[in-house]
């Protein structure tokens, strides 16, 4: 019952760390690379995080990768397929599934994290946009889980950069606890985003995230 407890924490706080910031449906696209980092801590608790991901393009709308997660007293490896698809600047749909292995427990299988991703333009200059972002895991050692991730973002610009603030609510599909509020932003200098997140801030040790991505 301890393990399997243990298990349930671990596999839900790495399904958290994946969907901290907004992800969109487009692919990064053919032949590019993507990269994203990034550590998260709570404040006066050990808590930190880290997530790393690679993603390599194949056509305009498939991409593999892999990723690793590591939490105090975990770690995980996952490989990762995507697709995504820009149906008009105010719908585009994607998915990614994500098998993931425990990298302390000679590399058995552990969980396969998916989600959909959803995001569009609200108005005609696309600076105010909405995303969502629906999770799912699937998990070998506790009970599955299910989220979702909504958001609201403006982009301002900042010279030849750009900024874009947003804020989200955070719940689980069943409505059975609190919903979460999120906010951060990102700031885009060419091919590089470098982002400020956090959530949980109703919550005595809040989370707060600082990461960044690229495109190549």
């Amino acid at each position: 019952m301890k393990r399997i407890l243990l298990s349930l924490v671990i596999v839900v706080s790495s399904l958290e760390a994946f969907a901290q910031v907004p992800y969109f449906a487009g692919t990064v696209g053919d032949g590019k690379l993507y990269g994203y980092t990034s550590l998260k801590v709570r404040p006066g608790i050990n808590a930190q995080e880290t997530y790393t991901c690679f993603q390599y393009g194949i056509g305009d709308h498939f991409a593999a990768g892999t990723d690793i997660y590591t939490g105090v007293n975990s770690a995980y490896w996952g490989f990762l397929v995507r697709y995504g698809l820009k149906i008009n600047p105010w719908f585009g749909i994607g998915a990614q599934v994500t098998p993931s292995f425990d990298l302390k427990n000679s590399f058995k299988y552990s969980y396969t994290t998916g989600a959909i991703y959803m995001n569009g333009q609200i108005t005609k200059d696309g600076k105010l946009f909405w995303c969502s972002n629906t999770w799912f895991g699937l998990n070998k050692d506790a009970d599955n889980t299910y989220t979702n991730w909504e958001y609201l973002g403006y982009t301002f610009k900042v010279g030849k950069n750009s900024i874009t603030p947003m804020i989200g609510a955070i719940h689980s599909w069943k409505f059975d606890q609190d919903v979460d509020l999120a906010v951060g932003a990102y700031y885009s200098i060419g091919k590089f985003n470098i982002y400020l997140w956090g959530n949980d801030f109703f919550k005595k040790n809040p989370r707060m995230v600082l990461g960044v991505d690229f495109a190549l």
